[in-house]
């Protein structure tokens, strides 16, 4: 079989930084990316039979990141983030972020040739964490969700 022509997400193709350190622990990275600010408006006025022109936003809101990370045993899974070693709750998160700076995160992507290519998002910062939980005897594994929002991104 030949070398794939289609982008490949799991399997090692696909990884994801925070300021710098790759999350090792990570199961899922959606992202919802910058979205018009206000709707497109056709612009038809009333002796025009079709609308002369379409008007768009010339600017757009934030973007949402959606990090599922596998909990580990030694602390909450905001930890395992640069910086954030010491957060106990939600509201130390929000806390130790103040003192940061602007943290970027960054999207590799391997391709099959063995190059790459990079996301990056910037001015990253967690706006919710999912610190509750349901356990039961089958339970194996413990996925808990962190929402980030960034300003911008680039393409590399």
């Amino acid at each position: 079989m030949g070398q794939s022509q289609s982008r490949v997400g799991g399997s090692g193709f696909t990884s994801f930084s925070w300021g710098g350190t790759v999350l090792a622990w990570g199961q899922t990275n959606q992202d919802t990316a910058p979205a018009p600010v206000a709707a497109a408006q056709a612009v038809q006025p009333l002796d025009a039979i079709h609308p002369v022109e379409i008007v768009t936003a010339q600017a757009v809101g934030a973007g949402t990141l959606r990090l599922t990370l596998f909990e580990l045993w030694n602390g909450p899974v905001w930890q395992q983030l640069p910086g954030l070693g010491s957060a106990n709750t939600l509201l130390d998160v929000f806390a130790a972020q103040t003192t940061l700076g602007n943290i970027s995160c960054r999207k590799i992507i391997k391709k099959p040739d063995g190059s790459f290519r990079t996301k990056v998002y910037y001015n990253c910062t967690i706006t919710d964490g999912d610190d509750g939980e349901t356990i039961n005897i089958g339970t194996l594994i413990i996925p808990k969700n962190l929402t980030v929002m960034y300003t911008s991104y680039d393409l590399v």
